[in-house]
């Protein structure tokens, strides 16, 4: 075998190690804290694990901790785009931070958004780890790109345990302070990238061209201090006359609570399978190439956060609790995805996750019609739509 084919092999072989380290329950300094799955319309998307220097189930003490901490995403969908994962990183952080933090972070975030451009399969490992002073984002064992602020990653963070999560659920299996299911620690195990994979994304990854930071005088790349205590929008009082007995409805800062598929029972501690998938996924059309996936620019990513929070608030002014769900004491989650065209006007409506009482799922949908107009699209960005997710919670003071 020549020196060539052998120095393949080895770097071949490399791979698998990797892989077999994705199986570790510690990471660096950290340990297991917690594993979630994120599902969407029904259907689960990712399976996730958070690992942290010392196991907690307080969000904030997380949140505020030095040490080490990593976030990893295990893909369970078929396929996930690219520009819908980053979609959801975007969202969250435009939900769960200030405007100040938004601005003071804008080029990080374009900076890590720049760097999803590969389209995710079952099995992919998509792995964001805060070591040090810095924050690393590697896929499959291979490196995407790197960002110098453990506060951003904080703000990353925020999204899956902050005030809105990507659900009540999704957050509180998170923080079980190792306390995990083992179910779940099965699944998440099990849940790997094959060898071909691994190999395929590095290609992909070493082709591409490196990503250039373009920094906007709106956006300085400067770190605050992460407010964990985001303001939730004010209560929406009762209507008159409910009766007597009805409780104060409060819909509060929303956390979406999707139903969870519950992950089927597997055996203790199988042996690590990967995930097998089709061949042309491998190699043919890694890339996503979509019309509007563009390489974001601080101040255009701004502008999308903005304007996303401004029209949440927006809509929090039309929702009403129903009169029905008042006197038979239901709560619930509603999960709405919002498109609208460019003077702001609802173009549709669709349900995401609904309640279980129809009546809460139709009021949330009803208050965001009513909202239309929404405020018009922002000349910081394109296109003659936008859409936008709308998480709402229906729950009565105590």
């Amino acid at each position: 075998m020549c020196k060539k084919n052998i120095l393949r092999y080895l770097k071949y072989k490399l791979f698998i190690v990797v892989a077999l380290l994705f199986t570790s329950h510690s990471f660096a300094d950290t340990l297991l804290n917690g594993i979630a799955i994120h599902s969407e319309l029904g259907k689960d998307r990712f399976i996730a694990g958070l690992s942290t220097s010392s196991l907690s189930s307080d969000s904030r003490e997380i949140l505020l901790a030095a040490g080490d901490k990593q976030i990893q995403v295990r893909i369970l969908a078929s396929r996930l785009s690219a520009r819908s994962f980053k979609r959801m990183w975007i969202e969250g952080m435009a939900i769960n931070s200030s405007s100040a933090e938004l601005t003071a972070n804008a080029q990080n975030m374009a900076d890590f958004s720049n760097m999803l451009k590969i389209k995710l399969i079952a099995g992919d490992i998509f792995t964001i780890s805060r070591q040090g002073e810095s924050v690393n984002v590697i896929l499959n064992g291979t490196q995407l790109g790197e960002i110098s602020s453990t506060v951003f990653f904080d703000l990353l963070l925020r999204t899956w345990i902050g005030p809105v999560p990507l659900s009540s659920n999704f957050r509180d299996d998170l923080l079980v302070a190792g306390n995990i299911d083992d179910a779940l620690l099965s699944q998440f195990d099990s849940t790997l990238p094959s060898d071909e994979r691994i190999a395929a994304v590095q290609n992909a990854v070493e082709s591409q061209p490196k990503p250039v930071s373009k920094v906007a005088a709106a956006a300085p790349a400067i770190d605050v201090v992460p407010d964990v205590g985001v303001p939730a929008p004010p209560a929406i009082a009762a209507p008159a006359a409910v009766g007597a007995a009805a409780a104060k409805p409060d819909i509060q800062a929303p956390t979406p609570q999707p139903v969870v598929q519950t992950p089927t029972p597997a055996p203790a501690k199988p042996k690590p399978t990967p995930v097998p998938v089709q061949q042309a996924l491998l190699n043919a059309d890694l890339v996503e190439e979509e019309e509007d996936d563009f390489d974001f620019t601080a101040e255009s990513l701004l502008g999308q956060q903005l304007y996303i929070a401004k029209l949440k608030k927006w809509t929090y002014k039309y929702i009403e609790y129903p009169r029905r769900a008042l006197e038979r004491s239901w709560q619930g989650n509603v999960r709405l995805s919002v498109t609208v065209n460019r003077a702001g006007v609802v173009q549709e409506v669709v349900v995401v996750e609904e309640s279980q009482h129809s009546t809460l799922t139709k009021a949330a949908v009803k208050a965001t019609k009513k909202a239309s107009p929404f405020p018009g699209m922002p000349k910081e960005i394109s296109g003659n739509s936008f859409t936008f997710t709308l998480p709402v919670v229906f729950k009565l003071k105590q």
